[in-house]
């Protein structure tokens, strides 16, 4: 089991919130410090508030537009930010300063982020290997889609929510592929998921044979995971509707 991480309170009370801030601090690039690359309009940069000790955290703004999101990126846009996004985080698993390292982003209200700006994380962890907390079940399910370089599950063993969603990039797989289903996924939470949800959290794991995107729906956490860790799937006749509408001419299937 691996040790919990400090998170520092005094250094987290100062972080700014985008519902009190009068000013949005991605919005104004030429502020920025810290600044690790630039493409374009997307920027890398270390996080100006690192609360978890032992840790290299960095952010990146991805892009320009304070309103944008992931789920609305053009194309041309999304395969931008999860390629550049990835080739970071694979190349940052090479320090050996790191355990390991993270790569996750936020959206919603309810999603335990701080800013609406579009952004992402990449932590380098230097001694907690997350993949500990991690099993190959817990990205097994129904498939509900399928192409040459990827393929998407439903969880049948989430790691800690009702529908978490899996995307797995088969081997030498296009990492295009792999962002438009991603986002494809994304929508379905934001616009047809059985609760309602106004936020959801995507991460990236890096297992022994696949890179893998886990989507979380993000909604009131069940109060038997919250004291007991106890995790729950939806019953076979929402599964199966949720499967029909992932598989129906709106998201996955043939159009």
């Amino acid at each position: 089991m691996n040790t919990p991480i400090i998170f520092n309170l005094s250094i987290g009370s100062r972080k700014p919130h985008s519902g009190v801030q009068k000013v949005c601090p991605f919005c104004h690039p030429e502020k920025l410090t810290n600044v690790i690359e630039q493409e374009g309009d997307l920027i890398w940069l270390m996080n100006k508030f690192p609360v978890f000790e032992n840790t290299w955290p960095t952010v990146i703004v991805e892009t320009a537009d304070h309103n944008g999101e992931l789920t609305t990126y053009n194309k041309e846009k999304l395969h931008q930010v999860i390629s550049f996004g990835l080739s970071q985080w694979l190349e940052l698993e090479k320090d050996k300063r790191f355990q390991s390292v993270l790569y996750f982003r936020n959206f919603g209200p309810e999603s335990g982020g701080s800013q609406r700006h579009p952004h992402s994380q990449i932590i380098g962890l230097e001694d907690y290997d997350y993949m500990e907390n991690i099993s190959p079940e817990n990205f097994m399910g129904p498939v509900v889609h399928e192409d040459e370089d990827c393929y998407a599950t439903i969880s049948d063993y989430p790691l800690s929510g009702m529908g978490e969603l899996n995307v797995l990039l088969k081997k030498d797989g296009a990492p295009d592929q792999f962002a438009d289903t991603i986002q494809t996924l994304a929508q379905f939470v934001l616009h047809d998921f059985p609760l309602r949800c106004t936020s959801y959290n995507i991460f990236f794991y890096h297992t022994k044979h696949n890179i893998c995107a886990k989507i979380f729906p993000r909604y009131n956490a069940s109060p038997l995971y919250m004291g007991y860790r106890i995790t729950h799937v939806m019953d076979r006749r929402s599964k199966k509707k949720t499967m029909d509408i992932l598989t129906s001419e709106k998201y996955f299937g043939a159009k």
